[in-house]
């Protein structure tokens, strides 16, 4: 192992001020690589390169010209997983330095072994800013055995499938209105939701994160996309998220990264805080209307609906309509029994006077939940002037 230079000096710079002496660190080879006496960085120190050859628990120089490059002090060996990487030496006189001796060498190996973590840490993001960039830039060709083995070097298996999406404030880092401390509490959020979900990770790019969680249902990815958005929220910003469909071949990520991305462009424009991929088209048109008219479209639909209702009746479609119309596949994906969900296809009917069943009112209610949802993804202050008109 090679000391650097600056956790050397680390090292010797905590060591003296608790000594109240000159400290040095010498690398393998007796160099002085660090001091807290400038001008013997760099000097071959005699002591330490006897210490190192004879493989000594301990050197004790006591006169000035015992061994070149050597004041008096007391030399020890730095162990690091169970091999010599250098040598501490303290400058003073054996007595007044004795006692704290042994100390110091253990202290310097723990300050070493710290060190070496965190540059071991460092490496490994590196590792992984530079797999993840080729993951979700490069052609599908690149993505090989090989490039999997190294996922797996890294931690993640990217065989897996995953759901894709990509979260930003809006107008990004800079125009969000979000100070240094907003933003990390924005990330400490994406981390803590992504990390929740078993194998799920996050890649950070500048102004977005690109967020992979395990496949699972549309109702649960759904659910978590808004929470994410609600939390965020609570931190007086808006985030916005664009998502993919499930990806299921680690070829694909490059596909579902754009997708996602073109969604999130989406959302940004329309102000509709979650975009999927598949409703983009259908997003832009909605976001064409004005926004007045699209909260006169919600209002006739449901004038005999309170607001908690109309909330009800567009979660309660988005699943229906989801699964093809199916009452049975509604039912096992609400949890509920069959017949509850023809009795609220019923109440649907007698609420709105338009039949969900009926394949020409089905497109008015799909029109109804994307305008209900971008309607949702307004400032507070723009819903109160509609209310107010």
């Amino acid at each position: 192992m090679l000391i650097s230079h600056e956790s050397a000096m680390r090292i010797v710079t905590e060591m003296s001020s608790i000594l109240k002496h000159d400290v040095n660190m010498m690398d393998e080879k007796g160099l002085i690589i660090a001091s807290t006496d400038p001008h013997r960085i760099g000097t071959v120190h005699g002591g330490a390169l006897a210490l190192l050859e004879s493989g000594g628990e301990e050197l004790v120089i006591a006169g000035e010209n015992e061994y070149p490059g050597a004041k008096p002090g007391i030399n020890l060996p730095v162990v690091f997983e169970g091999a010599t990487v250098g040598v501490i030496g303290i400058t003073g006189r054996k007595e007044e330095i004795q006692q704290y001796s042994r100390i110091i060498k253990k202290m310097t190996e723990i300050l070493l072994l710290e060190s070496w973590g965190e540059r071991q840490k460092q490496i490994r993001a590196v590792q992984w800013s530079h797999f993840m960039e080729q993951w979700l830039f490069s052609p599908s060709e690149v993505i090989d055995e090989t490039f999997v083995e190294r996922g797996m070097q890294l931690g993640i298996d990217i065989r897996q499938p995953r759901l894709v999406f990509i979260a930003a404030l809006a107008g990004g880092r800079n125009d969000s209105g979000a100070g240094p401390e907003v933003l990390e509490r924005v990330e400490t959020a994406i981390h803590s939701l992504v990390r929740g979900e078993s194998g799920g990770f996050y890649y950070k790019l500048p102004f977005k994160y690109v967020c992979f969680v395990p496949s699972g249902s549309p109702e649960k990815f759904r659910s978590l996309l808004q929470k994410a958005v609600k939390i965020v929220s609570a931190f007086g910003v808006r985030l916005f998220i664009g998502a993919d469909a499930e990806t299921d071949s680690p070829q694909f990520v490059r596909q579902a990264y754009d997708h996602a991305d073109k969604a999130l462009r989406t959302a940004l424009q329309s102000g509709t805080p979650v975009v999927f991929y598949d409703d983009v088209d259908f997003e832009l048109l909605i976001s064409q209307i004005p926004l007045e008219a699209r909260r006169s479209f919600i209002g006739r639909l449901f004038r005999s609906c309170t607001e908690a209702e109309q909330g009800e009746i567009v979660s309660f479609l988005r699943v229906y309509f989801s699964r093809g119309g199916s009452l049975q596949a509604a039912a096992d994906a609400l949890f509920l029994h069959k017949n509850t969900v023809q009795y609220k296809l019923r109440k649907i009917t007698k609420l709105t006077r338009f039949d969900p069943r009926d394949p020409k009112n089905a497109a008015v209610f799909q029109a109804a939940i994307a305008i209900y949802t971008a309607l949702s993804g307004h400032s507070a202050s723009e819903v109160l002037q509609l209310r107010a008109q």
